[in-house]
């Protein structure tokens, strides 16, 4: 396979992504593969190329850690790049010679996999120079947006740890993320492969004798790496015993300020500051220290404390995800902050040698996965699965305006033909066009959305018909059965931030509408807490609506329905008519009041002929099976039954001549 490796950094550097792509770049050669690397140099004006080793032109910014940065735009680089003829891009970086990798692999058609080195967001105090926490938040998610449209424009993604990948889904990114914790030579920093004179000689150079305990931090010096932490930590292990050292070994913009900062807490000689070393010293500079410590909370994965403990060094950390599957406490390492650093320290320095030994034994083991081999094997089935996915190719035959949406109609290598629907913004991200090409894994992406999108067009459209609840289309969705629940939560959250959903506005016009409707309080409370809305924001809506405000819906329902009571005793309609205003939700004596207010004298007067029809109707009902004294009985239990006066009906039977033996 022949394999294009893009990086921005990359030797001499000396950095965690340099560390990452020699690896690669040594294993798949080692199997048989053919890498290129595509890198920058401080040179405006040519490429430079070294065997394998194509250098773009670039600027060196110093203040950067003398990062250089190179331009998307390199015409000449792009038609050595087309004679590489490669079957994968693998992008290292985001930026400069990253983006150009981008760029040819749209133009030359090559499927292209980037893995995400750099947690950004731990990165934005170098944009916020006075510590607002506004500037922080919106440069947190501008490195969020940012990093999912890098992200969704490769076919495959690699993240070094879970803590990573997490990251990525948070930021909402839907390329395939793989977690492929990136590879050491375990063998070059290993203690029996370790020159043992050289170590001793180097020690030596510091002046460290077999007394001196060392406790060694390797990395960049930057303030995101939270050295100031272990420094401040050490001092009480400093000062118990002179012969206890912290050894910080490595460059960056902070290195004098670190430097005072030891000196303020004087321990200024009991933290030597080694500087930066080229990578085939640093195994030596391991070699030499009896642990090995970092503070820092902003690793994807942590390459230095692999490294560490692959020289059998016993790792000093903070808790984050990353060293979870590393940090057995007391075994392998230890957990630590600023004040229990020199603790754990002086109890591990003075500990006996056995363990010691143990513990350095049980190190090497824990990072046993991290082999190059292991890694090798990783990045392959992901290269292979990138390369058989892209090939697959679909043509965007016709693109129609749907709802606010594109329509595809796209047609496979059988000339079979089916439609994708798109959002307007998917379709510009993905740069969709008539007669434009489709890959697999990008089809496989639209289609995962057009689900989505389905269901949001199916939202609007039912609370166009009428206004809902979150409550409402939570449960909606979950009764269409499509979504799973964390995307049914993420529909109900855009819902919301479009203004769609708004229960606060929802609950201000429901007031308005009921306090003119005949519902009682009681029944409107309990309407719309069923609808989702809180409780205790409902009531305090209806909190004005006092006893009298009551008492006129109730009388305004009452005077509603009055008249459909018909054929009733008064004693049965004032029976209905309270039973109704209860049902409501109105008190029972707000009812009754409301029931005796009203003015009965025209059913009073119509009484004696709705009894007179009642009796005729009863006649009629019970003549069939009783006569004589049991029929009697039988109309007058009915009607006493229904509110009528038993001496009325007595009176109206006897009229009729019902015989009473």
């Amino acid at each position: 396979m022949r394999i294009g490796l893009f990086s921005d950094t990359y030797l001499p550097d000396i950095n965690g992504v340099v560390s990452s792509t020699v690896t690669l770049q040594k294993a798949l050669e080692k199997n048989g593969h053919e890498v290129f690397v595509i890198a920058n140099h401080k040179g405006l004006l040519h490429t430079e190329r070294e065997g394998n080793v194509l250098r773009l032109p670039g600027v060196e910014l110093k203040w950067l850690y003398g990062y250089i940065m190179s331009s998307p735009i390199q015409l000449s680089a792009k038609e050595e790049i087309r004679q590489m003829n490669l079957d994968v891009i693998h992008v290292q970086t985001e930026f400069g010679v990253g983006i150009f990798a981008r760029i040819v692999a749209k133009e030359l058609g090559i499927p292209i996999v980037y893995t995400y080195h750099t947690m950004y967001e731990d990165y934005t105090h170098y944009v916020n120079l006075f510590d607002i926490d506004e500037v922080d938040k919106v440069a947190k998610k501008v490195t969020g947006s940012i990093s999912r449209i890098i992200s969704d424009g490769c076919d495959a993604v690699i993240a070094p740890s879970i803590k990573t990948k997490e990251t990525l889904l948070k930021y909402g990114v839907k390329s395939p993320i793989h977690v492929i914790p990136t590879g050491l030579d375990l063998k070059k920093f290993n203690p029996a492969n370790i020159d043992a004179e050289a170590v001793q000689a180097l020690r030596q150079e510091y002046g460290l004798g077999a007394d001196n305990k060392l406790m060694i931090y390797v990395g960049r010096i930057a303030s995101e790496k939270s050295i100031d932490v272990a420094i401040r930590g050490f001092v009480d292990c400093a000062k118990a015993n002179k012969h206890y050292k912290l050894m910080i070994v490595g460059g960056g913009p902070d290195l004098d300020e670190l430097k005072e900062l030891a000196k303020q807490c004087g321990i200024e000689d009991s933290v030597i500051f080694a500087g930066k070393k080229p990578s085939e010293e640093v195994p030596l500079y391991y070699a030499m220290a009896d642990a090995f410590v970092s503070c820092s909370l902003t690793e994807t994965q942590g390459m230095t404390f692999i490294e560490a403990m692959a020289a059998g060094l016993p790792i000093f950390v903070r808790r984050d995800e990353v060293v979870e599957d590393l940090v057995e406490e007391g075994v392998s390492g230890f957990y630590i902050e600023e004040d229990t650093f020199s603790l754990k320290a002086m109890a591990y320095f003075e500990c006996d040698e056995k363990v010691k030994q143990k513990m350095s034994q049980k190190a090497m083991e824990k990072v046993q996965k991290y082999d190059s081999d292991i890694f090798y094997a990783s990045i392959m089935d992901v290269y292979e699965e990138a390369i058989a996915t892209y090939h697959k190719t679909y043509l965007i035959k016709k693109v129609r305006i749907k709802d606010d949406c594109a329509e595809l109609t796209l047609v496979d290598n059988q000339k079979d033909e089916f439609t994708v629907l798109v959002s307007v913004e998917d379709y510009f991200a993905f740069e969709l066009k008539k007669d434009g090409i489709v890959h697999e894994a990008t089809l496989d992406e639209l289609q995962k959305r057009e689900v989505v999108l389905k269901q949001y067009i199916r939202c609007i459209k039912r609370i166009a018909l009428k206004a809902r609840t979150r409550r409402e289309m939570y449960d909606f969705l979950i009764k269409e059965d499509v979504l799973d629940i964390k995307q049914i939560n993420e529909m109900i959250e855009r819902l919301e931030d479009e203004g769609y959903i708004n229960d606060d506005a929802y609950l201000a016009d429901q007031v308005d509408k009921l306090l003119l409707s005949t519902d009682s309080k009681k029944r409107i409370i309990h309407q719309l807490t069923s609808k989702g809305l809180p409780y205790e924001k409902v009531a305090k809506a209806f909190e004005n609506v006092d006893d009298e405000k009551e008492k006129e819906k109730a009388e305004r329902y009452a005077h509603k329905n009055f008249d459909h009571i018909k054929g009733k005793s008064v004693y049965m309609k004032k029976q209905t008519l309270l039973r109704q205003l209860t049902n409501k939700g109105f008190s029972f004596d707000i009812a009754k009041s409301v029931v005796e207010s009203l003015n009965y004298d025209e059913d009073k007067k119509m009484e004696k002929e709705n009894l007179d029809r009642a009796i005729e109707k009863e006649i009629r009902r019970y003549s069939k099976k009783y006569e004589g004294k049991k029929l009697k009985n039988a109309i007058l239990k009915s009607l006493i039954r229904k509110g009528y006066n038993s001496d009325d009906v007595l009176l109206m039977i006897e009229e009729k001549g019902i015989d009473n033996e």
